[in-house]
């Protein structure tokens, strides 16, 4: 899910305490997070002597205020998929099965377009991209899964909102939790909100008057999601600026392609300038 812009930080890449080295060690294959020499710099360890339900618990509730952000973007994704003329079981589907806020708002405004499948498809997996990223950061801080099952029921949980809270734990010197339950409880919010908001925002379209286009609201909300990304940003925000003017304006330029092709060239094109950009304004270590 990324209802709204995750808490800002440098996350992926923690800063080190000042006086340590620059290289990050990476834990070795099967070592233990308990294990101090596994930790990576500023990470707190796994406190296995703490029970899962109270870890369960404390994520949980480090996640329940994100749903502040996440309420109005179920509501209108609900109301926007009973406009475009999904089903109450398509709708409600989909949530369970793709639990993505953004691609799920992606697709009821490109189906409402009469997209082709393909191209619907792959734009939609390029705007969840990032979810790689997620993934691979935190698979250096959790114990390898004891199974599929196991590794399913994390990767279903892996949101902007899991993501940023889990690692806010990890990092905070006060933690004193069971990373995975933690983890798990910190997603659960943000599934129970949006799956219920979801719902009552496509029971609530039902009463709505036709004058009012709910479909209009899906890209006012990236737009306001792209502002407050820019503004709220604590490092340089020159890459973002760039990013976005990239995709934008040649999403402008190719909006007449064919198959919607434009949009999923923007979003390539806005990604690689996004990266090239952080990589050219990152400071240089004096030697």
């Amino acid at each position: 899910m990324d209802q709204g812009p995750a808490p800002q930080s440098n996350l992926l890449m923690p800063q080190e305490p000042h006086g340590q080295s620059n290289q990050e060690a990476v834990p070795a294959a099967g070592s233990s997070r308990q294990d101090p020499a596994s930790l990576l710099p500023g990470e707190q360890p796994d406190r296995r002597d703490i029970d899962n339900i109270a870890s369960l618990k404390a994520g949980f509730l480090a996640g329940s205020p994100l749903l502040i952000g996440i309420i109005p973007f179920a509501l209108i994704y609900g109301a926007a998929a009973r406009e475009t003329g999904l089903t109450l079981i398509q709708t409600v589907s989909m949530s369970l099965s793709v639990f993505a806020g953004s691609a799920q708002l992606i697709f009821v405004n490109l189906w409402a377009q009469q997209v082709t499948v393909p191209v619907l498809v792959l734009t939609c997996l390029a705007v969840n991209l990032r979810l790689l990223i997620y993934g691979a950061s935190m698979s250096l801080r959790l114990e390898p899964p004891k199974g599929p099952a196991e590794a399913l029921v994390r990767s279903y949980l892996l949101t902007d909102e899991s993501f940023a809270v889990s690692m806010s734990g990890f990092y905070n010197p006060g933690f004193g939790y069971r990373r995975l339950a933690y983890y798990l409880g910190s997603g659960l919010p943000t599934w129970l909100g949006w799956q219920s908001f979801g719902l009552a925002g496509y029971l609530a379209g039902a009463v709505l008057p036709e004058s009012r286009p709910i479909g209009v609201a899906v890209p006012l909300i990236f737009l306001a999601l792209l502002i407050s990304i820019i503004r709220t940003s604590s490092t340089d925000r020159r890459p973002r600026l760039i990013s976005a003017a990239a995709a934008g304006l040649l999403a402008v330029l190719l909006k007449g392609l064919p198959l919607n092709l434009g949009l999923m060239a923007a979003i390539i094109v806005g990604i690689l300038a996004g990266l090239f950009s952080e990589s050219f304004f990152r400071p240089r270590r004096i030697q």
